[in-house]
């Protein structure tokens, strides 16, 4: 099968990434369309309550997500309605930011050897902190969060679509983003970009998501590629990295220099993204649809 994979390398064009695409869980849409929303002066409950509607197992998993120790609401809430008014705007984004990556997320990934719910559980590091960061250099903390979540989605992707091809490990190819490009033609981050694209998530996010592994080949969203890469580098030491990532990433003071974040501002930002991660990994959801 290795021998397979360096002399047979299978291409992924755009078509074939929008079409496996489609076959996400549809809520990953939903999550693009939300933090548009959310950005509209005019918006209101009813508004995002119709939109998390379009998905009821998403409806479901906010409520129950709303209810959580994490949102330390005294009573309880029955409705999408009372959870959104409740939770507020800025908490019901992190919500359903939560829910879409845990299902689109919690399956294994052969290809690179990636079990179950790992996938998630870097997504919602490298969200969080990349949200923290993001507030630091006076960026979109909402926008950031989103951009870290879904930064891997083009994994899933890679894997769905050669499931033949499997990664070697970092002893053969140190770099999995090197191995994806000579493999397929293209990288996952670069898969995620076209999809984030497809699902009108912003520009800033799909240029930072991009162009993350080199944000110095970036012009218009260099600032934003650097915080996400800073924030992919510090969660390594979180033990939530992902195979053939570890070596991608430059955390030093030229890195915080084109992120626009002070060295001095990355211990607090880091304290404050890992206590919230970790609430996160405690959370219940074996009762989530």
């Amino acid at each position: 099968m290795e021998g397979n994979n360096s002399r047979f390398p299978v291409t992924l064009d755009h078509a074939t990434i929008v079409s496996l695409g489609s076959r996400l869980p549809p809520s990953l849409g939903v999550l693009g369309r939300l933090q548009a929303l959310l950005g509209d002066a005019d918006a209101d409950v009813d508004d995002i309550v119709e939109l998390v509607n379009i998905d009821p197992a998403l409806t479901f998993q906010v409520i129950k997500l709303a209810n959580s120790a994490l949102y330390g609401l005294r009573s309880r809430c029955e409705s999408l309605d009372e959870a959104v008014s409740r939770v507020g705007f800025g908490d019901i984004h992190q919500i359903v930011g939560l829910a879409v990556s845990r299902h689109a997320f919690q399956g294994e990934l052969p290809v690179y050897d990636i079990a179950g719910g790992r996938l998630w559980e870097n997504a919602v590091a490298v969200g969080t902190l990349n949200a923290e960061f993001a507030a630091l250099a006076g960026g979109d903390a909402r926008a950031a969060y989103a951009t870290g979540l879904l930064r891997s989605i083009g994994k899933v992707v890679v894997n769905n679509f050669a499931p033949q091809v499997v990664y070697p490990g970092e002893a053969r190819a140190p770099s999995a983003h090197a191995w994806e490009k000579a493999q397929h033609g293209v990288s996952a981050a670069e898969i995620s970009a076209v999809l984030l694209d497809h699902w009108r998530f912003s520009p800033e996010t799909v240029g930072s998501v991009c162009a993350h592994h080199a944000p110095e080949e970036q012009r218009e969203f260099a600032g934003a590629a650097a915080r996400l890469h800073l924030a992919c580098g510090v969660v390594v030491g979180w033990g939530c990295t992902l195979p053939g990532e570890s070596a991608d990433w430059r955390v030093d003071p030229a890195m915080f220099e084109r992120a626009g974040i002070s060295p001095e501002e990355i211990p607090g930002a880091v304290e404050r993204a890992h206590a919230r991660f970790v609430a996160c990994s405690m959370l219940e959801w074996s009762h989530a649809a």
